[in-house]
């Protein structure tokens, strides 16, 4: 680490000592709520404010790298449905907005004051009752701080004190230092980077299923048929094993599907004996079995609703070109092979990735990703070189020179770099040091691979793999590997 002189060196401490103090003050004033959903005192470290603020964010983030559905009949038909979940939901003073998002991949997921429902979940599911569900559970997320406790148990207080602060003023930032600017936003994306990933890791076992009682609890006071939640759990597990639908991602950020119809079938047994049942489900049982209970109440799917309104969705199917089969990755469409070592798993990927991978212990990751590129956009291959240039140039640009052009978009530090030959091509090897998917400090190695198309226009392949840094020299012989098997045939 470079040196500092010891003046500036005070001030920085002195200013992140009135930070860290600033935010701590309400904390112990008023951090301490009581959590709507399981009635139980909680510390929190985050702000009501700071946690909206992050979601907003994050809902940039989320919506950037999958895009959103617009199509205003299908937005305000979930709204509406999201709408009715709100209303009798134990957090009715926060804005909600449900976004549809673009893409086939199976899932649904929540961030604080958003709900997002995946095109490909709403192929799936069969009627209002169930999406009512759905948006259920994804509400429970955020009723129950779920996002709060997932940064919470993601870092120490020292880092949350900071963050807090920050998240605070997402919209107003006041630091003038170029160094402390920096600092301030690669503190608020450590925070949005957990949130974000949770899209793709879920929140854990535990809030998971504790959404689910939540969800079910939601649907049942907004009037829908509780047996939906069943249904569409049971057709979730009867799809387990087509890989097509894309659902891998849903079924690994979720408990094991018999494991949720389990729990459900237990609160909604009215007459089973409480003693049976686990803590957790006890309240939530006995306020559903008293409105199942009720001759008064008038439970609905609207069935036919539902499939005019996704029948009016143009389906969209996932890329046939991409084949996983036996730990081996085969697109036809880009011409890319791709091969992981014995043990680790590749699952489809949606958004900008082709394919992503896991090592068996789910400690190492990574994922393979196509984009075209043009000249103009990156560093142009000149003697002096320049980014974002107007004029054109002769010289074909190289996979160092999109290297370095993408080291600028990155919250990364870079450790080394080299130009190297690889089976794909002449091509360019960095590792980098940055957070994870959770947020956490990894360490990467990247492989850049650009090709020329014509016409200045070129295809770009990035290759990138990660671990935790206390372990990141176990998977190196692997990563060497994954990069080595990377076949491109030309066109």
């Amino acid at each position: 680490m470079r040196a500092v002189e010891s003046g500036s060196q005070t001030i920085s401490v002195i200013k992140t000592a009135a930070l860290l103090i600033a935010a701590l003050v309400p904390f112990c004033a008023g951090g301490c709520v009581r959590n709507p959903v399981t009635g139980e005192r909680e510390f929190h470290a985050i702000s009501e404010k700071a946690e909206l603020n992050l979601g907003r964010e994050t809902q940039k983030a989320i919506v950037k790298e999958y895009g959103q559905y617009l199509n205003p009949s299908v937005q305000a038909y979930i709204n509406e449905v999201g709408q009715k979940i709100v209303a009798v939901c134990d957090r009715p003073g926060v804005s909600y907005e449900f976004i549809v998002l673009d893409t086939p991949l199976v899932n649904a997921f929540a961030v604080p004051g958003c709900v997002f429902i995946t095109r490909g979940i709403l192929e799936l599911i069969d009627d209002e009752a169930e999406l009512a569900g759905v948006i259920g559970h994804e509400v429970g997320h955020i009723t129950g701080y779920h996002a709060v406790k997932l940064i919470q148990k993601s870092y120490g207080y020292g880092f949350l004190a900071t963050f807090a602060a920050i998240a605070g003023t997402i919209y107003s930032p006041t630091l003038r230092d170029g160094k402390e600017y920096a600092a301030y936003y690669e503190t608020l994306y450590r925070g949005i980077g957990i949130v974000t990933a949770g899209f793709l890791t879920g929140y854990g076992r535990d809030f998971e299923l504790e959404a689910d009682r939540t969800g079910l609890k939601y649907a049942i006071l907004a009037g829908y048929d509780p047996d939906a939640i069943i249904s569409f759990f049971k057709r979730m597990r009867l799809l387990e094993e087509d890989e097509a639908l894309g659902i891998a991602v849903f079924l690994r950020t979720h408990p094991p599907t018999n494991d949720r119809i389990k729990q459900i079938k237990r609160i909604l047994s009215v007459d089973e004996d409480a003693k049976k049942m686990k803590r957790k489900e006890r309240e939530p049982a006995r306020k559903i079995a008293a409105l199942l209970k009720s001759t008064t109440v008038q439970f609905q799917d609207h069935f036919e609703r539902y499939q005019e309104v996704v029948k009016s969705i143009p389906k969209v199917e996932a890329d046939p070109s991409g084949v996983i089969k036996n730990g081996k990755y085969e697109n036809s469409r880009v011409r890319v092979k791709l091969e992981t070592p014995r043990g680790w798993k590749m699952e489809r990927a949606y958004g900008k990735s082709l394919v992503s991978f896991f090592s068996a212990d789910g400690k190492a990751q990574g994922e393979l990703q196509y984009t075209r590129v043009q000249a103009d956009p990156v560093v142009k291959a000149e003697e002096t070189a320049s980014f974002a240039g107007t004029h054109g140039s002769t010289t074909a640009l190289t996979s160092a020179q999109w290297a370095d052009a993408v080291e600028k978009t990155l919250r990364f530090q870079k450790r080394t770099g080299r130009e190297v030959t690889y089976p794909a091509g002449p091509s360019y090897v960095g590792t980098y040091v940055g957070p994870d998917r959770m947020g956490r400090p990894a360490f990467y190695k990247m492989l850049f691979v650009l090709r020329g198309v014509g016409e200045g226009h070129y295809d770009g392949l990035l290759l990138s793999c990660a671990a935790p840094e206390d372990t990141y020299l176990d998977y190196l012989v692997d990563f060497e590997l994954i990069m080595k098997s990377l076949s491109w045939t030309a066109k």
